[in-house]
C-alpha cells in the first residue's frame, strides 16, 4: 500500500479517535449498519413477489380413466377416457386478487421510514445522555479543584492559628464522597455508550467522544404539520385502509360464478359381433361447467369486518395524531421550562460569586466561617450542574420535535 495512504489512515484514525463525533455521524452509522430496517425491506421485497403469486389462472386437471371394467356402447367398449378441464377467472378476479396483494406489500413499506425515526430518536436521546453525564463529570472534577484549593487554604490558616483542623478533614471527607460519585457516574456512562455504539453496528465498548453541541428547536408550524399527516406513520394508516377496501373488492368476484371449459377424449374397442357405421368410432366432447356460489353470507361478512376494520383504523389514525401534537406541546413547554431554569440558576451564578469573594477574604483574614464558604463553594458549582441538567431536559424535548421534520 502506498505510504502515503498509510499516513491518511492513520491520520483519520487518530482524528475520529481523538475529536469528538457529532450525533448525526452515528445516526448515518444506524441507518446504514442497522439489520431491523435491513429486515423491514427485506419483507417489503418479498411481500412484492406475493403479486405474482396470485395473479395466475388456476391449474387445468386432467383425468385419465381406464376400462377395466369397460362400459359398453352401442359404437363398442370404452377402453380409455382422458379429459382435461381449465377454470376461467372472472374478468378483473386477477387483478382484484394483485390489488390485494400489493396493498398489503405498500402496508410495509412505509414501516422502515417509521423505524429510522425512532432510531433517530433513541440515538438522539442517548448522546444527550452521554453529554449530561460527561459534563456532570467535569462538573466532580470541577468541584475536586476547588476542594484543593479550600484544602489549602484550611491548611494555611491552622498553621497560621487562625483556623481548626476539623475544616481540614471536613474537606477530605467531601473529596471521599465527590470520588465516589465520579466511579458511578463512569459506570453510568457504559450505558447510553451501549446504546449508540448498538444502533450504530459498532463493538459496544468502543469509547464515544461527544461534541459540547446543542440541537436548536424547530419552527413549530413545520413540526406540527408534519405530525397532522406528513409522517410515515400515517402513510401506514392509508395503506392499511386501502388493503381493506381491496379486499371489499375482492369479495365482489368471489360471489360471481366460476366458470370452466374443458374436452374429453374416449378410446372406443370396436365390436366384432356386428357391423354398423361409425363402429368402434372414438368420442370427442367439449365440456363446460359451471360453479354458482349460493351461500354468499361469509362474503357478506368479510365486507362488514373490513368495513369495521377500517373504522378502527382511522379512529387510531387521529388518536395517534393527537399524541404527537401532545408530544410536540409538551415538548416546547418543557425547552421554555429549560430556558427559564437555566436564567434562573445563571442569576443565582452572579449572586453567588459576588458573595463568595468576599467570604474568601473574610477567611483568609480571620480564619472564620469555613464551613458556610465551603457550601457556597459547592453550591456555586451545584448550579453549573443545575443549568446542564436543564439543557439535558431541553436536548430530549427538542430529540422529540427532530422525530417530526
Amino acid at each position: 500500500m502506498n505510504r502515503y495512504v498509510i499516513i491518511w489512515l492513520v491520520i483519520l484514525g487518530f482524528s475520529l479517535n481523538g475529536s469528538g463525533q457529532s450525533v448525526d455521524v452515528f445516526i448515518d452509522m444506524a441507518l446504514e449498519n442497522n439489520h431491523g430496517l435491513k429486515s423491514l425491506r427485506l419483507e417489503y421485497d418479498a411481500a412484492l413477489f406475493k403479486i405474482d403469486q396470485v395473479n395466475d389462472w388456476p391449474d387445468p386437471k386432467v383425468n385419465l380413466g381406464i376400462g377395466v371394467l369397460p362400459v359398453e356402447t352401442r359404437l363398442g367398449a370404452q377402453r380409455l377416457r382422458i379429459g382435461a378441464s381449465q377454470m376461467i377467472p372472472w374478468k378483473g378476479h386477477l387483478s382484484a386478487k394483485s390489488d390485494v396483494a400489493r396493498s398489503m406489500a405498500e402496508v410495509i413499506s412505509s414501516k422502515d421510514e417509521v423505524k429510522e425515526i425512532d432510531i433517530e430518536f433513541a440515538m438522539r436521546t442517548a448522546y444527550a445522555t452521554l453529554q449530561f453525564l460527561e459534563a456532570k463529570k467535569d462538573i466532580i472534577l470541577e468541584k475536586l479543584n476547588v476542594l484543593d484549593a479550600l484544602e489549602e487554604m484550611a491548611k494555611s490558616a491552622v498553621r497560621s492559628g487562625n483556623g481548626k483542623l476539623s475544616n481540614v478533614l471536613f474537606t477530605e471527607r467531601k473529596r471521599e464522597l465527590l470520588n465516589a460519585d465520579l466511579s458511578l457516574i463512569t459506570k453510568k456512562i457504559e450505558q447510553p455508550t451501549i446504546i449508540i455504539n448498538r444502533w450504530a453496528g459498532r463493538d459496544l465498548n468502543t469509547k464515544i467522544n461527544v461534541l459540547d453541541s446543542a440541537l436548536n428547536p424547530l419552527p413549530k408550524r413545520e413540526v406540527t404539520s408534519y405530525a397532522s399527516g406528513e409522517h410515515p406513520q400515517f402513510k401506514i394508516f392509508s395503506d392499511q385502509i386501502l388493503a381493506s377496501t381491496s379486499k371489499i373488492e375482492l369479495t365482489r368476484y368471489e360471489t360471481k360464478p366460476k366458470i370452466g371449459v374443458g374436452l374429453d377424449y374416449a378410446y372406443i374397442d370396436g365390436r366384432n359381433d356386428v357391423e354398423m357405421p361409425g363402429n368402434g368410432r372414438d368420442v370427442l366432447m367439449p365440456m363446460g361447467s359451471i360453479s354458482i356460489p349460493l351461500h354468499t353470507g361469509r362474503y357478506e361478512a368479510i365486507r362488514q369486518e373490513e368495513t369495521v376494520k377500517q373504522q378502527a383504523i382511522q379512529a387510531k389514525q387521529e388518536d395517534t395524531r393527537d399524541t404527537y401534537l401532545a408530544e410536540i406541546e409538551m415538548a416546547f413547554s418543557s425547552i421554555e421550562y429549560a430556558d427559564q431554569v437555566i436564567e434562573k440558576y445563571q442569576a443565582l451564578k452572579d449572586i453567588t460569586s459576588e458573595t463568595l469573594k468576599l467570604m474568601r477574604t473574610e477567611y483568609a483574614s480571620e480564619g472564620t466561617r469555613f464551613e458556610e464558604l465551603l457550601r457556597l463553594e459547592m453550591e456555586l458549582i451545584e448550579y453549573d450542574h443545575e443549568i446542564e441538567k436543564a439543557h439535558y431536559d431541553k436536548n430530549l424535548a427538542i430529540a422529540t420535535l427532530y422525530k417530526f421534520r
